[in-house]
């Protein structure tokens, strides 16, 4: 089983200096950037997913991907596969895409699986979802029928929309016999893991031996066999980035470790002026512009001495939740999360090549460049423990 991470736009800069937080000079966006997979020494995922609507996004990204195709882009020697974004249109009465532009658009670019058009079925769609079926199954009928007519290289990936299994299930057999040798079932992102297995259950049947299957949008490391019960029940791909993206979406799980730990990191803002979080603090009165400058530095001074065991645990607590005690936000909260993660000092205890380099500021919450490698280090150990999960 394969795990894929979509992509979001997550490179970062690789000089950028934390004790002064400034970054590289002269730095340009993509080129001067860096994937996590430039960071550790083996990628921490089996593959790329890359939607049709971040590519071509009219930016200079989408000159860049074009003019160098995927995988030069993504500098990335192993499997990407590309889809259309579906959720970018899910409130489209139809997908803004047509199957001969897309089928171009995977060859020309060098992706080496490409995705057919689907719409999405969710609850809020269910009064139109047998429409939204048939314009899914419809688009995978035509896609392959001229994938085999166009002697395209790269390798059709049939996507099954529905609303029960028994809908999952029919769709997927359409598209076995239609010829797919990789489909996938998409719409369950956000589906309760029995109801995946549920759907799971009923599809395994019709598929050979020789079928490929991806879920999108859906991973599971916490509880119990959930990874090696979607590999017995037909499932050899999938991809997710929420481990990616906890690093800095949740509130109080922000840390992975290796033995299943999730922490909060230490949430330590930039003070600059124009900052909404500062112009609203002034516009109150609560605090001066150098009043916020000193706590905030002091706060960063802080946590970084207690790293070196040169100050207290009680102290530096007090000193980075003067922060809170000035924006009336979360203190008691914020205590009992920032006390486990400082006594526990989970950064000192993973070998990954960003908690090494990066040492406590991997779990201080601040700015792009410590949050997205922290999501990078959550996705090293997502990758360490599924790869354990399978194997067993």
């Amino acid at each position: 089983m394969r795990y894929f991470i979509p992509d979001w736009e997550d490179l970062v800069d690789p000089g950028y200096d934390f004790a002064n937080d400034k970054g590289t000079v002269g730095k340009a966006k993509y080129r001067d950037e860096v994937y996590a997979h430039q960071i550790y020494k083996e990628p921490n995922y089996d593959g790329l997913l890359f939607s049709k609507n971040t590519v071509e996004d009219g930016t200079i990204r989408t000159k860049s991907v074009r003019d160098l195709g995927i995988h030069a882009f993504a500098r990335f020697e192993k499997p990407i596969m590309g889809d259309c974004g579906a959720f970018s249109y899910i409130t489209h009465e139809s997908p803004p895409y047509r199957t001969g532009e897309i089928l171009a658009y995977y060859q020309n670019l060098g992706f080496d699986y490409g995705v057919s058009i689907d719409h999405l079925i969710i609850p809020a769609f269910y009064p139109v979802k047998e429409y939204r079926y048939n314009i899914t199954r419809e688009n995978a009928r035509e896609f392959i029928e001229l994938h085999r007519a166009g002697g395209y290289t790269f390798t059709p990936v049939g996507v099954a929309q529905g609303w029960s299994p028994e809908t999952y299930k029919r769709a997927v057999a359409e598209l076995l016999d239609w010829g797919y040798q990789y489909v996938a079932l998409g719409g369950l992102a956000r589906t309760k893991t029995k109801e995946i297995f549920a759907i799971l259950e009923e599809v395994e049947p019709v598929l050979s031996q020789d079928t490929d299957l991806h879920l999108f949008g859906v991973a599971r490391d916490r509880e119990g066999q959930e990874m090696q019960n979607f590999q017995r029940l037909g499932v050899t791909s999938f991809d997710s980035a929420s481990y990616l993206r906890r690093a800095w979406m949740s509130a109080n799980t922000n840390y992975f470790t290796e033995d299943g730990g999730r922490y909060a990191a230490i949430r330590i803002s930039p003070v600059y002026p124009s900052s909404p979080r500062v112009r609203s603090l002034l516009a109150d009165g609560v605090a001066s512009f150098e009043q916020l400058q000193k706590l905030e530095q002091q706060a960063l001074k802080a946590v970084r001495e207690y790293d070196k065991g040169r100050l207290d645990l009680e102290i530096t607590l007090e000193t980075v939740l003067e922060i809170d005690k000035v924006e009336q936000y979360n203190y008691d909260q914020h205590k009992q999360l920032y006390r486990r993660v400082l006594e526990d000092q989970p950064w000192k205890k993973c070998s990954c090549e960003i908690c090494r380099d990066l040492g406590v500021e991997v779990v201080i919450f601040r700015g792009n460049d410590r949050n997205r490698r922290r999501g990078f280090h959550n996705t090293y150990v997502f990758y360490k423990r599924f790869r354990k999960l399978i194997t067993q």
